[in-house]
């Protein structure tokens, strides 16, 4: 028996039913890196994602032409820590199997090895006690297999080395230590390599123990104060290194996987979502707290500075967010009724474009009227405190931007002539990136304090590319 892509769509189609059977289970396990208590959903959205992706092949398509189409899908969509290392799994089977008819046990050996060396690869500290030693131990067995092996016999031995190693994943990983409770992430895993057997003939159990969740701590503040950080970039290899070791010295949870094409999935857990972008071209970036909790905002804006604070106040922030990144947060929103706050006009046809999509799966998706930054962070804020923001017709907003310095400040004393006659009770000015910003910003508070003394004046880093400076008043 050789694995044909039929054998692979039993294969996948049967692991995307088990997490789903599994899912809420998996997440009550979640323990490690934090206890978010959402592995299981991001393990269910990657596979769905990739399921996605291949669903648009014909049935005689070959199995390498599949799994690189699962395998790739499966990594534009991956979610969280173990999302993006299951992401990875596939990502070796597919590289494996690429450019054949079918496969034999040779092959499927060699993508268990890869499995577990892009695993160990794709993190900045590897943790024992996760998918990482697992992954490891099936492919110790399988390799140790004698020339004469068989698909089910490498079959049944990955079965048999990822169950022992599961049941000591409780006592190799400090926070599951007295708890009796196995890895989430590495469950998800060993159910992978369970539906393989499934599809190979071979019997593989799923004991009701491995679903049981024991005692352990909850989030501390401290951990409140984290931030979920993920985004795809081209870049090559050695640029993937640098960003990898540059993510571990600010944060924690690194994992930088790669797919075809230049194209990296990312995750970081840090405080400051900011810190964590890269200067390569970036894609669906999303920033949510690790705050568990659910999230029925998606705020969109183009300062990535401004990330933090919607995040911190339980929105899915996205960044300069197209289409594509719109579907992804309502997805990460985990509800079944989200609101999208778009930052610009191009942003509101994405979000509109993104809401129509979303219906056709069964979430009611409405798109807010915010047409520029402010607009989002004041309605972000608004929703966290239980307000139903309305637009107030008295709001002023002002661009505030120039070819250079000279130009602003024409800009900053125009702004301040304007809101001296209005007379605003409040002003927030968003300050951009340009190097000349800071001293714009300066510029009109001091105006502001002369010619309007009675007006409260916040000032808010954005770091936005333009305009300089973004003008609320009310």
């Amino acid at each position: 028996m050789n694995i044909d892509a039929a054998f692979a769509r039993r294969w996948f189609e049967d692991a995307l039913a088990s997490i789903e059977r599994a899912q809420e289970s998996i997440n009550s396990l979640n323990v490690f890196p934090v206890p978010d208590g959402d592995t299981g959903t991001n393990v269910l959205s990657t596979l769905r994602a990739g399921a996605r992706a291949a669903k648009v092949l014909p049935e005689d398509a070959p199995i390498g032409t599949f799994a690189r189409t699962f395998a790739d899908g499966a990594l534009w969509g991956a979610r969280g820590n173990s999302g993006i290392i299951i992401a990875q799994s596939f990502q070796a089977v597919a590289s494996a199997f690429e450019g054949s008819e079918e496969v034999g046990p040779v092959v499927l050996v060699r993508a268990f090895d890869a499995i577990a060396l892009g695993a160990r690869r794709a993190l900045a500290e590897p943790v024992e006690g996760t998918i990482v030693t697992v992954a490891q131990d099936v492919a110790d067995a399988v390799l140790k297999l004698p020339h004469t092996l068989t698909v089910r016999t490498v079959v049944e031995t990955a079965v048999a080395a990822a169950t022992e190693s599961l049941g000591r994943t409780t006592e190799l990983l400090p926070a599951l230590r007295g708890t009796g409770q196995v890895d989430a992430g590495a469950l998800c895993f060993v159910l992978l390599i369970t539906a393989l057997a499934r599809a190979a003939g071979v019997p593989a159990d799923e004991p009701p123990a491995w679903f049981v969740a024991g005692a352990h701590a909850s989030m501390s503040d401290e951990d409140f104060s984290d931030f979920e950080v993920m985004y795809l970039v081209r870049a090559s290899h050695r640029e993937a290194t640098l960003l990898r070791t540059r993510l571990n010295e600010i944060g924690n949870s690194v994992v930088v996987v790669g797919g075809m094409d230049s194209l990296w999935h990312v995750h970081v857990h840090l405080r400051h979502p900011a810190e964590a972008l890269s200067e390569l071209p970036m894609n669906q970036v999303c920033v949510r707290t690790l705050e568990p909790g659910r999230r029925s905002i998606v705020a969109a804006t183009s300062a990535p500075h401004l990330l933090e604070s919607l995040a911190a106040a339980g929105a899915v922030a996205v960044l300069n967010a197209r289409t594509d990144t719109f579907l992804r947060a309502v997805q990460d929103a985990d509800s079944a009724a989200v609101t999208i706050l778009p930052c610009s006009e191009e942003s509101a046809g994405h979000a509109q474009a993104a809401a129509d999509r979303s219906r056709e799966e069964g979430i009611a998706v409405r798109v807010g009227n915010t047409r520029d930054d402010l607009a989002v962070y004041e309605d972000t804020v608004a929703y966290a405190v239980g307000a139903e923001p309305d637009a107030d017709p008295a709001r002023q907003v002002i661009e505030i931007d120039g070819a250079g310095p000279a130009e602003v400040n024409t800009a900053v004393a125009q702004a301040a002539a304007s809101l001296a006659n209005t007379r605003p009770g409040v002003v927030t000015v968003l300050v951009g990136s340009a190097y000349h910003a800071h001293r714009a910003t300066r510029h009109l508070t001091a105006l502001l304090q002369a010619g309007s003394p009675q007006t409260e004046t916040y000032v808010i880093l954005g770091g936005q590319a333009s305009p300089t400076l973004l003008v609320s008043a009310l």
